[in-house]
């Protein structure tokens, strides 16, 4: 495709898009000519990934560069971002190179190669071996670096703290997003086009991890409170549903309806 179908599929100006490929965020065009330049969906890929974390995410392009350099960010990022990260990355260098060495973490943390391996060993992470040495997807890297902060507020080995402590989460995690997955197809299939059910997720997930994060330090405090009152024990565990118990949604004539 030419400058102008990649202007208006991302909606990103001729001007802003050459700044992109000059800082390295976005790869060069094929260019068979001097004056004729050719772009293709990596292009694309790349521009929406840069202008999503930008709008979305307050990223700016230096810490963009940083990132994918390997380089720590002080900044909190959403969940989502990691998302848009790993799109940057596979369209500037390629599917296989999607990752970042377990080692360039160990330059802020001096445990990561035993995170890493602790992650690991739940689930929550993948370590694959390169030439270079153990590397992690951006996703995972980010993960250890979480656990590297917890580390720092005092959940360390010495407080009997060790990874395996986030089992509970891994599996809350992984029934939540069977559940979501599942629901959220059933729901919509043969109702709304591809298109419109990204932008859907795409607004949805975020507002949902933080409806989730509300509930959570909710119900957190009551069992605190119950604890401090001796009541704790007392209290109904709580159990989840069937795995990913998501029933068929309700049969509906039309798009007509309010969806519930």
């Amino acid at each position: 495709m030419k400058m102008g179908e990649l202007e208006r599929r991302t909606g990103v100006n001729r001007e802003t898009i050459r700044v992109l490929i000059r800082k390295g965020l976005v790869p060069p065009p094929d260019k068979p000519k001097a004056t004729v330049a050719f772009y293709n969906e990596e292009h694309v890929r790349a521009v929406q990934a840069v202008r999503n974390l930008q709008r979305e995410h307050q990223v700016t392009l230096d810490q963009m560069s940083s990132i994918l350099r390997g380089e720590s960010l002080k900044k909190r990022l959403e969940a989502p971002a990691f998302q848009h990260l790993e799109e940057l990355v596979a369209a500037r260098f390629g599917e296989d190179d999607r990752t970042i060495l377990v080692q360039s973490l160990a330059q802020t943390n001096a445990y990561a190669q035993r995170d890493a391996a602790g992650l690991a060993a739940l689930g929550a992470i993948e370590i694959m071996e390169t030439p270079e040495g153990s590397a992690v997807s951006y996703t995972d890297a980010s993960l250890i670096r979480i656990w590297e902060r917890m580390r720092e507020a005092g959940y360390e080995e010495t407080t009997n703290f060790f990874p395996v402590v986030l089992d509970h989460y891994t599996k809350s995690a992984d029934y939540l997003a069977y559940a979501e997955a599942t629901r959220f197809i059933r729901r919509t299939e043969g109702l709304v086009g591809e298109e419109e059910a990204a932008d859907m997720l795409r607004i949805g997930l975020p507002l949902m991890l933080d409806f989730f994060g509300i509930l959570r330090m909710k119900y957190f405090m009551r069992y605190l409170a119950a604890a401090q009152a001796g009541t704790l024990d007392a209290l109904p565990k709580p159990v989840l549903d069937k795995p990913g118990a998501a029933g068929p949604a309700p049969k509906r004539a039309g798009r007509s309806g309010n969806r519930k």
